[in-house]
């Protein structure tokens, strides 16, 4: 089976599923006719692992089958099967698997049409959604480390909250809500808004916030932004329902296919060419995400993977005081990230003496508890207290 893989606006595909939108959940392996397909098909895999099915269809006929958009980096694999003999019916066998490093669920839009100089005009909307593996608890543990944070933080006032709660990987609200009474640190419900992401449009926003009211209505709720026109995309009645914006520096660039560059997969100095130059152009992409209308800036001083060793060399204290300045001039909130190397105590130290306002957040991947020891550090460090503390209007009400 031939595929014509395109590059099409998500927008323009979403109008096209939209119009019937009946979803089902895959059985993986299970046979689906191509005739009674739904506009949409749902699979919930362990990071990683495939989900594979097989569509029914007349081999002696033909069939066109064009894979459409692609998001958060999925393997897909679609392959033309016949019985022996040539004997028909046919199968197309279409596999996805997530990339470990994919964030989100995975979207993938297909059209497909019977015979084989067929328009591809019916359309299915695949979301491959990563589930946790086999978690034990996902409260936080009771360790030294915990016990010392949270005894910090009550002895300098500070009233712990992790901002970067993302509910993804079979991580519920509900789950955040236990998790709080658990540990005493304040939970927040996130998802990611994005073209290339399942949370797309205004309705969309409008149900995770809800859902995420239910489970705790006094629960901070937010968004982190992926478009960089975001503000544009979301209207002033949707955006009123959430309680803070989270943005990062991580998306950059078009790939050749025009999709979003995720500075995340970049794996070779090829890939970014002259050091020096690259930098420039990343220090003024963060300072255009500054000028938006976020709360929170994650994981600052993010760098891709082959500039890792020239961190010190790149990360000029010129370019840190550009980045720190403009964050305490708009009032965004600086994070610390567990488990994350950025920012540097260096730069932390920095911004702390330029007056800027910290977040605490986990970024997590699923249910599994981060080890928070580079929260406590970063307290340590920079001898937090309570007005140190970034805190948005909704806790202040």
């Amino acid at each position: 089976m031939k595929s014509t893989i395109g590059c099409f606006r998500l927008a323009t595909v979403f109008a096209v599923a939209a119009l019937s939108l009946v979803a089902a959940e895959i059985k993986n392996g299970a046979d689906y006719a191509l005739g009674d397909m739904p506009a949409e098909l749902t699979a919930r895999v362990r990071r990683g692992q495939p989900v594979r099915f097989l569509l029914e269809e007349d081999a002696a006929g033909g069939f066109r089958w064009e894979e459409v958009h692609s998001a958060n980096e999925c393997a897909v694999t679609m392959e033309h099967r016949v019985s022996a003999g040539g004997a028909s019916p046919g199968r197309a066998a279409v596999s996805i698997a997530k990339n470990p490093s994919a964030q989100a669920p995975a979207l993938i839009e297909f059209r497909y049409a019977r015979g084989k100089d067929a328009t591809p005009q019916r359309t299915l909307r695949v979301v491959v959604y990563t589930v946790a593996g086999e978690v034990p608890d996902f409260r936080y543990p009771k360790n030294r480390i915990n016990e010392r944070l949270m005894a910090e933080c009550a002895a300098r006032g500070i009233e712990l909250t992790d901002w970067h709660v993302h509910i993804r990987g079979g991580f519920t609200p509900e789950m955040a809500v236990e998790r709080e009474r658990a540990s005493g640190i304040r939970q927040s419900a996130m998802e990611n808004h994005g073209r290339e992401w399942e949370i797309c449009d205004n309705a969309r926003l409008a149900e995770f916030a809800a859902a995420a009211r239910r489970a705790n209505p006094k629960m901070p709720v937010g968004i982190q932004v992926n478009d960089r026109d975001w503000y544009k995309q979301i209207d002033a009645s949707t955006l009123a329902k959430f309680d803070y914006i989270l943005a990062d520096t991580m998306i950059m660039g078009k790939l050749p296919n025009g999709r979003d560059k995720r500075l995340w997969l970049v794996k070779d100095i090829s890939e970014i060419g002259d050091p020096e130059k690259w930098m420039d152009e990343y220090v003024a992409h963060n300072l255009r995400i500054l000028d938006e209308p976020i709360s929170i800036l994650a994981n600052p001083t993010y760098l891709p993977a082959p500039l890792n060793g020239l961190a010190e060399k790149l990360w000029t204290e010129e370019r840190m005081k550009a980045v720190i300045s403009k964050a305490v001039e708009k009032g965004i909130a600086l994070e610390v990230q567990a488990e994350s190397p950025y920012p540097s105590p260096k730069f932390l130290k920095l911004a702390k003496s330029m007056g800027a306002k910290f977040s605490f957040g986990t970024n997590n991947f699923d249910g599994v508890p981060k080890d928070l020891t580079r929260w406590l550090d970063a307290i340590m460090w920079l001898d937090l207290k309570d007005g140190d503390i970034w805190t948005p209007a909704c806790l202040k009400r």
